[in-house]
């Protein structure tokens, strides 16, 4: 991938300041919301799942680096360690499915599933696919996920007070919607739909 591709991305980011400043401000609360559910754990009152919880933290802070510090962004450095971070996910991934089909309860599996598609997703948006001249075509996977993660953001605010089978299979039984489980996770929706779209329009 040339720094050039990678460039055009953080012109965008830059430029589209008064969406992007926002973005970081939902980063920073998803952040420190993830953060203390690590810290606080109260096992009595709700279930922290570890894994899950500290792949959403390291994801909000890569996040936060590639919109706070666009034109400094090392793109190499940062396609590495979204490479590593891709196939950690899928690993853990991959041990909690082993772990569920072997009659465990499925906890935190869509949530690492979901993170490991996130990293994968932010990786194809800084690979240089969609900067391709003359081909308008390979925008469309870009597109395709911006979208995908937009109606996963809908739909995680819509099951919002309703313990659902998908909400308490995504999010940690007993934690409230609203704080803990929620906003991280459509921050990060919302945050991943705005860098594959900055691909897609560099």
């Amino acid at each position: 991938m040339s720094t050039r591709k990678w460039w055009g991305v953080a012109d965008f980011v830059e430029q589209y300041a008064f969406v992007r400043w926002p973005v970081v401000v939902a980063f920073v609360l998803a952040a420190l919301i993830v953060a203390t559910r690590l810290i606080r754990r109260t096992p009595s009152t709700y279930r922290v799942d570890t894994a899950s919880d500290s792949a959403h933290l390291l994801m909000c802070l890569v996040m936060l680096v590639m919109l706070v510090f666009p034109a400094a962004t090392d793109p190499h450095a940062m396609r590495g360690l979204l490479t590593a971070l891709t196939v950690a996910f899928a690993i853990l991934l991959a041990e909690r499915v082993r772990g569920w089909r072997a009659g465990s309860a499925p906890d935190g599996v869509l949530a690492l599933g979901y993170h490991t598609v996130a990293a994968a997703a932010m990786l194809y948006a800084m690979a240089g696919h969609t900067a391709a001249h003359g081909a308008g075509g390979a925008r469309w996977p870009a597109l395709v996920l911006a979208v995908l993660f937009g109606l996963d953001a809908l739909l995680a605010l819509g099951s919002a007070g309703h313990r659902s089978r998908w909400h308490r299979f995504v999010h940690p039984a007993g934690s409230h919607p609203l704080t803990s489980a929620l906003v991280p996770h459509v921050v990060m929706d919302i945050g991943t739909a705005f860098m594959l779209i900055a691909a897609i329009g560099r």
